[in-house]
């Protein structure tokens, strides 16, 4: 048992958080858990998501995708293509033109002119002479946006495949959007997928690897479907087209890799915008290096985007502008793509004319871009592959297995609903007992007991399920399993677990479950304990302190991250009562020394509710900062030796 002083001493930027889209995970029991099975290791509770016999529990969904390889994939040059244009010569009307003034050569929502005018995406000529000039640049292939079936893109794609078949060239869907809520959004992408490779799949000039199909998923995609449809969406489109096909995830992150065929990102205007071209490079051969190793360290495609430029002011306020820099801008995200040596460099984007990224020629540019294309194209293709044969694979190594094993032995391990990020696909292959619980389970006092389910994770968003038959009865179960002596591994991927009910009402119930955290609302700098932000004040040196005594295999010290989600909410000693232990594991400190409270501490409920309760907890971020793998498996043998002792 951990003795300490029990005595209690009486928290461009927003842009970038939504460009990384992170998804809105655990919204009731629709998405909590899939079927009653048992593979391994890893048991399903009964409530399934989508009753099909053939969706396994996705537990053993993300063991199946790791084995997932992708090696030697054929090198190739893309770019985002928007059939979305319409002009009244092709009685379209003007469809995203308008108020084209063509004396002036100017556009209202276009940022430049093309250099042919205002034109249709259903012009075939157009269509014809677009593949043309991609080919002589060293396009290899289109990836058209999609809005779904019998949109006026969806029939502009069809007409897209047909004049690139006979050209050799390549097209694919963006996956734009899915509408709907919960299980109506789940059956429409399901009907999307099936849809686009029924009709589109087996065409030879359809993007493929090995022969499958490929789609690219856009952030917004990614947004609106929870991480635990996922499973169900890709068996049940596998089922109902006969074959196998790949998704490439939007988003650079590490459950993407883990969850998906491979990783790319739309725009980077974000970090390139208002930086010199020498922090360009810079940034570039750091985020580029990074972005490919992690694709590679998961046997998934790699991708890296480059873009000529930005500027979105005509059609958004403020807007964003990253300068073109006369080509310089291009070149160099161009220069560090080739030395990162990815499977594919994709360019946003060749027609995109509302946000300024075209490539495609213009009235102001004229036929740079595709001159520019072409040279470093042909060096793309030309370069040797970076040599990967000693880069360290993700995932658990057999030690870890082995010490988490020795940990825990037999011991089942509960897992609420709603769950994603990194740490179920690390359960997955851990080989440790899991139970994945529905909600009915966590009411259920004879499922949810602390000596069958001695550690009890949760691993989703702010959202979750309060009610089942009874108000609050979900509150209640989990009250009553802390005082019972059960322990919450809370390691959310949201900022503030538990936040929000099911029908979306902010109950911020963290507190009242164990969880001594601090919201944000307050300067951080005006007050001597404690709280949390929405982005860092402006102090020098932010970083971890971290108890190695505790937790052994983390390292001592590590940066506060410097890019996406900074939303800072710690749990804090200032919340917990006289005689209440609090074990700060990770704590957040400036150049001064100035505490910001924990992002990973222990918790026992000595005197204060729920008396009795054990938490362990972990800011959503703590897995960004640390290596996923040393921080889930440090935590776990942390959680095992106090419920040991």
């Amino acid at each position: 048992m951990l003795e300490r002083n029990c005595l209690c001493a009486n928290q461009d930027a927003a842009w970038e958080v939504a460009m990384e889209c992170r998804p809105m995970i655990g919204q009731g029991a629709a998405v909590a858990l899939l079927m009653a099975v048992t593979v391994g290791s890893i048991s399903g509770a009964a409530e399934p998501f989508g009753g099909s016999s053939s969706v396994t529990s996705l537990l053993e969904f993300f063991a199946q995708r790791s084995r997932r390889q992708f090696t030697d994939v054929p090198r190739k040059v893309m770019a985002f293509y928007y059939t979305w244009y319409g002009t009244p010569e092709f009685e379209h009307g003007w469809r995203h033109w308008n108020a084209v003034d063509f004396a002036n050569r100017d556009i209202k929502a276009s940022t430049h002119y093309p250099l042919i005018g205002p034109y249709d995406s259903q012009d075939p000529e157009v269509i014809d002479l677009h593949i043309d000039q991609a080919r002589r640049s060293g396009v290899d292939c289109f990836i058209a946006t999609w809005w779904g079936r019998s949109d006026y893109t969806d029939e502009a794609f069809n007409l897209l495949l047909d004049r690139a078949r006979p050209k050799g060239f390549e097209a694919t869907v963006y996956w734009e959007t899915v509408p709907g809520e919960g299980r109506e959004q789940v059956r429409h992408a399901v009907a999307d997928l099936v849809y686009l490779l029924r009709r589109y799949g087996r065409d030879p000039a359809f993007l493929k690897v090995d022969a499958r199909p490929v789609i690219f998923v856009y952030g917004r995609v990614m947004g609106q479907i929870p991480q635990a449809a996922w499973p169900e969406i890709i068996t049940r489109v596998r089922e109902r087209v006969g074959h196998d096909f790949l998704l490439i995830a939007d988003g650079y992150r590490e459950s993407n890799a883990r969850l998906f065929d491979g990783v790319h990102t739309y725009n980077i205007c974000g970090w390139v915008r208002r930086k010199p071209l020498a922090e360009i490079h810079e940034d570039a051969e750091h985020s580029f290096t990074s972005a490919v190793e992690l694709a590679r360290q998961h046997g998934k495609i790699s991708c890296i985007t480059v873009i000529p430029g930005y500027d979105d002011t005509k059609i958004r306020d403020p807007g964003l502008v990253a300068e073109r820099k006369g080509g310089d801008t291009y070149e160099a995200l161009w220069q560090k793509a080739v030395e990162a040596g990815p499977d594919w460099v994709l360019i946003t984007s060749w027609n995109e004319w509302h946000e300024g990224s075209e490539i495609e020629p213009s009235f102001e540019d004229g036929r740079k871009y595709l001159r520019l294309t072409a040279r470093w194209a042909r060096r793309f293709k030309r370069s040797p592959r970076p040599d990967v044969s000693r880069l360290q694979r993700a995932g658990l190594s057999d030690e870890q297995r082995e010490q988490l094993q020795g940990a825990w032995g037999d011991v089942t391990i509960g897992l609420l609903p709603g769950y994603s990020g990194v740490l179920p696909m690390l359960l997955a292959e851990s080989g440790l007992h899991i139970r994945e619980l529905s909600w009915e389970d966590v009411i259920d006092p004879e499922v949810l007991a602390p000596e069958d389910l001695p550690l009890l994770i949760h691993a989703g968003g702010e959202h979750y399920t309060r009610s089942v038959r009874e108000p609050q009865d979900v509150d209640d179960a989990l009250r009553r399993y802390l005082s019972h002596g059960g322990v919450l591994l809370a390691a959310p991927n949201g900022p503030f677990p538990f936040y929000y009910d099911e029908e979306g009402e902010a109950v911020v119930a963290a507190p009242a479950l164990g969880l001594p955290m601090v919201g944000s609302g307050r300067d951080a700098l005006a007050t001597e304990q404690p709280t949390g932000w929405e982005d860092p004040p402006d102090v020098e040196d932010l970083h971890f302190e971290i108890d190695t005594g505790l937790v052994p295999d983390l390292p001592q010290r590590v940066d506060f991250p410097g890019t996406g989600d900074l939303r800072w909410r710690p749990a804090s000693e200032a919340l917990l009562a006289d005689g209440d232990l609090y074990v700060p594991l990770a704590t957040l400190q400036d150049a001064s020394g100035r505490s910001f409270g924990e992002g990973i501490a222990w918790i026992e409920h000595r005197q204060s509710q729920p008396v009795g309760g054990r938490v362990l907890y972990a800011w959503m971020r703590m897995d960004d900062v640390l290596e996923p793998e040393r921080l889930y498996v440090s935590l776990l043998t942390f959680a095992a030796q106090q419920i040991a002792d």
